[in-house]
């Protein structure tokens, strides 16, 4: 297998792993919605602030959203969309396959 191949494989495993944390799942569905501060994100779905923006963090260094400083305030906003459409897909896939096995 080449360099540049597993190079590849190895951001999308990455990419694979950082979506598969429930809290993060959620902040990128959130940010698809409208662009929101560490402050309100954390207080919106339950988490310590300074979690959400380790798990913020980790998505921005993978390119997933971006970041806008404003004061003291940072702005976050999705800007890979169709990690959302993924998600969704993945879920509907996932779910008529086990509605399926049920019905069976």
């Amino acid at each position: 297998m080449k360099e540049s191949e597993k190079r590849r494989l190895q951001m999308t495993a990455d990419l694979f792993k950082a979506i598969g944390h429930p809290d993060r799942l959620a902040m990128l569905e959130k940010l698809a919605d409208k662009p929101w501060c560490v402050c309100d994100l954390a207080l919106d779905l339950g988490l310590n602030k300074s979690v959400t923006s380790k798990h913020l963090s980790l998505l921005h260094d993978l390119g997933l959203i971006e970041l806008e400083k404003k004061g003291t305030q940072v702005i976050y906003t999705l800007c890979v969309p169709c990690v959302i459409d993924m998600g969704k897909c993945s879920y509907l896939a996932v779910l008529n396959e086990r509605k399926k096995r049920l019905g069976s």
